[in-house]
């Protein structure tokens, strides 16, 4: 890999947060939270680079050392965003008003909702999910960062997972757009088996014997069932997400060794709220902590590079100072209170 230019190095805050953007505080009411650091992205126009990949044998690190696979997220994350999540939980919650069962529900998270609505309700609330995602996918765009992302980690052996609340036959369109971008051919290969290996969607069932489906994020059983597939433990296993209440949640309830929360330029996060109400517990806000913040894929991409150098002993570690990075043209020294440029 060439080394980076100045200019795409990054600074960092390395922060023991409490995460204002997920649950607003006081300074006086602002709880101490004893977990490890989250990483966040300081310079927008930056990659992400040094710290991320730096801390072995950490509970504080925000990436497991050797990681054995990463877990995606769909919609927002390996797709642009599409889905007009306020205009479903309006549609959704018109329909519980309406419903003879469901107007004495509480306006929760809408895939649950709909379950619990009239024979009738579940209808018109099957038909509105179906309208809205089949927009999605009439207008699905690959994320940026998508494709070399992927590469990258075939190209390194890293398994890689779907884990989305969307329907099994949308990921299948997904998929096909990333084997097209990736010439990959599919001639013997399970469609699921050739990108993506397992892919669990909200209609998705653990064996074929299960009479419900696995729960959806943020519930972690989806994450510990692709563990078990893989043959790892989840701390060795990155979930990768553009939303803190169902992704970096569940990462955190399953012990992933990295959650990582894929933000828009400048930190900017989009509404991806379901409707399911969040607490305000030190617990609860600390499961909607990710471990690292990245606004692209291609940043965490390069966050995973240095990683593996470091694996394969490219860089040189000084137990003072902190970790240096050094190849011909540049250096960085990761101290052990935060990073810099030198």
């Amino acid at each position: 890999m060439l080394p980076p230019s100045s200019s795409s190095l990054a600074i960092f805050a390395v922060v023991a947060s409490t995460v204002a953007a997920f649950q607003p505080f006081s300074s006086t009411q602002q709880p101490v939270l004893h977990h490890r650091r989250q990483v966040v992205l300081h310079d927008s126009s930056s990659s992400i680079l040094g710290d991320a990949c730096c801390s072995q044998g950490n509970d504080d690190a925000p990436l497991p050392p050797k990681p054995k696979g990463v877990i995606f997220d769909m919609d927002g994350t390996l797709i642009q965003h599409a889905i007009d999540f306020a205009d479903m939980r309006r549609r959704i919650y018109e329909v519980a008003d309406a419903d003879p069962i469901g107007k004495d529900f509480p306006r929760t998270c809408v895939l649950t909702l709909a379950k619990e609505l009239s024979e009738g309700g579940q209808l018109r609330a099957n038909e509105i999910f179906a309208d809205i995602e089949q927009k999605a996918i009439d207008d699905m765009k690959l994320m940026t960062g998508g494709v070399e992302m992927m590469r990258f980690l075939r190209d390194n052996g890293l398994k890689r997972a779907v884990l989305t609340r969307n329907l099994e036959k949308n990921v299948v369109h997904m998929l096909r757009m990333y084997l097209d971008e990736l010439n990959l051919n599919e001639d013997g290969v399970a469609v699921e088996d050739a990108l993506f290996h397992p892919i669990i969607a909200r209609d998705t069932v653990a064996h074929p014997d299960a009479t419900e489906p696995l729960k959806a994020k943020p519930n972690p059983d989806g994450i510990l069932h692709v563990c078990s597939i893989w043959g790892c433990s989840p701390s060795e296993v990155i979930m990768v997400g553009d939303s803190a209440n169902d992704d970096i949640a569940a990462a955190n309830r399953a012990g992933c060794g990295g959650a990582v929360l894929l933000t828009q330029p400048g930190g900017k996060q989009l509404d991806t709220d379901s409707g399911y109400a969040v607490g305000d517990t030190e617990e609860e806000i600390r499961e909607r902590t990710p471990s690292l913040r990245v606004e692209s894929l291609l940043d965490l991409k390069e966050c995973l590079e240095m990683l593996l150098e470091y694996q394969e002993n490219k860089v040189e570690r000084n137990d003072k100072e902190g970790l240096e990075f050094s190849t011909s043209g540049y250096s960085i020294t990761i101290p052990s209170t935060g990073a810099k440029r030198v």
